[in-house]
C-alpha cells in the first residue's frame, strides 16, 4: 500500500505537468505564492479527507484547482477588490476546464470554496473541507507572511481545542 506522502505526490503530478498551472509560483497570494498556498490546502484537504474516508482524490484535486487563475491578486483598498473575491472561483474553474477533466464534486469545491463569500453553499463533505481548509490555511499566511508572525498549522489546531 502506498504511504499517504506518495498517494498524495501521484494527484500532485498531474497538476504539475502544466505550465499554466506551473505558472502559479509567481503569483503573490497571500504574502507568498498562489502555487505554496494551493498546495498547503490541498495537502490539508487531502489529510482530512483521506482520515474521513471520503473522496479523497477528488477533494485533492478540488483542492489543487480551488485558485487556479493568473492574476495578481488585489489589495483590500482596491475598489474591486470584492468582485475580485467573488469572480476568482469562475476564472479558477474555465482554467481547469481548459487544462483538465473536472468531475461534479471538483466542481462544487472550486465554486464555493469562498463561501460564505460567494452565494452558494458547498453540496458535499470534499467542498466543506476544501471551504474550511482554504479560510485556516489562508490564517495561517496571513499571520506568518502578512503579520510576520511564526506560526505553526499544529498550533493552531492546538489552539482550538
Amino acid at each position: 500500500m502506498k504511504k499517504n506522502k506518495e498517494v498524495y505526490y501521484d494527484i500532485y503530478s498531474e497538476f504539475n505537468n502544466v505550465n499554466k498551472y506551473r505558472e502559479l509560483k509567481s503569483i503573490l497570494h497571500h504574502g507568498n505564492n498562489r502555487l505554496d498556498h494551493i498546495n498547503r490546502v490541498a495537502k490539508l484537504s487531502f489529510m482530512i479527507s483521506k482520515t474521513l474516508k471520503l473522496d479523497y482524490v477528488s477533494c485533492t484535486r478540488g483542492a489543487m484547482m480551488h485558485d487556479f487563475f493568473t492574476l495578481d491578486d488585489l489589495s483590500k483598498n482596491n475598489m474591486s477588490y470584492h468582485t475580485f473575491l467573488k469572480n476568482h472561483p469562475r476564472i479558477a474553474l474555465e482554467n481547469s476546464e481548459e487544462c483538465f477533466k473536472v468531475n461534479d464534486i471538483e466542481k462544487d469545491i472550486i465554486l464555493t470554496h469562498m463561501f460564505p463569500v460567494v452565494k452558494g453553499k458547498p453540496h458535499y463533505k470534499e467542498s466543506k473541507v476544501v471551504c474550511i481548509s482554504d479560510k485556516l490555511i489562508s490564517v495561517y499566511e496571513f499571520l506568518r507572511y502578512e503579520l510576520k508572525l511564526e506560526v505553526n498549522v499544529l498550533l493552531m489546531f492546538l489552539m482550538l481545542k
